[in-house]
């Protein structure tokens, strides 16, 4: 099968083409700017920018199913409403262009397009959407989704993936998950927030996104979540994995809030994103704790294996590439 995949290049990008090789499908990689593949990559690459209509429709074509990965992600920031912006009129040029062409879509939405509360109750494909600006990221993820399932319902080929937050190797950029299980291995965080979120491996997230090519059903969400951990409990395994045990102080939401100028001042210094902002902060405490992959493991087979084996293999990988001394 001929597939096309924007946002090749990024950590979910880079897992998901490597798996899609396995079964020999013949890719065509959407290109911006890098070309962060590590060298072992066998695909034709497409050089463009996905804000021209005519660069996606040019992408496609001739193509038998595309899995639009491409977004920014954002949780702060002065641009956030220029981000919000971008991220829609790529999704609404890329669903243009499969639209004209016929091919089957996969959308990779995101755990974020979904309204976490109540927090008390489980989190299914049947939660109502997030309907209001206070994250425009979030916003965008759920403005996109609902495009596309409405395309669906109306004769397109197309259906949704909603990871939650994902980590694991091939994160060469490093994502900002990535950043901080590489400074929580370095022992560089200054303290942790009492929240938590649920962590998925990304090789996990390929697996369920492949088995989404042939068995996901037209019309349909798909959640592919992992496990729930506190930072404290992320921050304890990583030290056992490492060797490296040490006690850091849990700073309560409302001090943490107060260090959030703070930190995004040293971002800025080292040119990364922050890891705390007033945003991360409050999501890290209003994250769901019983994300559903029910549906998915019964239409895809998807099983999300445990995170201590993730971040095992994930240190490893970063120690292969030199990130972790």
């Amino acid at each position: 099968m001929k597939v096309g995949i924007t946002g090749a290049t990024g950590h979910i990008g880079n897992n998901l083409l490597r798996r899609l090789q396995k079964e020999n499908h013949e890719l065509r990689l959407f290109v911006h700017r890098d070309t962060d593949f590590a060298g072992d990559v066998k695909g034709e690459f497409f050089r463009g920018d996905l804000l021209k209509k005519e660069d996606a429709r040019s992408f496609v074509k001739g193509l038998d199913a595309v899995f639009h990965l491409a977004a920014r992600i954002f949780v702060n920031g002065k641009k956030r409403w220029q981000y919000f912006r971008e991220n829609m009129q790529i999704s609404d040029n890329m669903l243009e262009a499969v639209k004209e062409e016929g091919c089957r879509y996969v959308y990779f939405s995101s755990v974020h397009a979904y309204d976490p509360r109540p927090l008390d109750q489980p989190l299914d494909e049947t939660r109502r959407l997030v309907t209001d600006d206070r994250f425009l990221y979030s916003r965008s993820k759920a403005l996109a989704q609902e495009k596309v399932l409405a395309a669906a319902a109306e004769g397109l080929d197309a259906l949704v993936i909603n990871p939650s937050a994902v980590i694991g190797p091939y994160d060469y950029k490093p994502s900002l998950l990535g950043q901080a299980v590489i400074l929580m291995a370095r022992n560089k965080l200054p303290g942790l927030i009492p929240g938590g979120y649920d962590w998925v491996d990304v090789r996990d997230v390929a697996e369920g996104t492949a088995a989404a090519l042939t068995k996901g059903k037209k019309g349909e969400a798909y959640l592919l979540p992992g496990h729930w951990e506190s930072l404290a409990g992320l921050h304890e395994m990583i030290g056992e994995l490492t060797g490296h045990r040490k006690k850091l102080p849990v700073f309560p939401f409302c001090t943490a809030r107060l260090g959030v100028p703070v930190m995004g001042m040293m971002a800025r210094l080292r040119r990364e994103q922050p890891l705390y902002t007033q945003e991360s902060i409050t999501i890290l405490r209003e994250a769901n704790r019983h994300i559903s992959h029910e549906k998915a493991t019964r239409d895809l087979g998807y099983h999300p294996r445990p995170l201590k084996e993730t971040l095992a293999d994930t240190i490893g990988w970063f120690r292969e590439k030199a990130m972790i001394e």
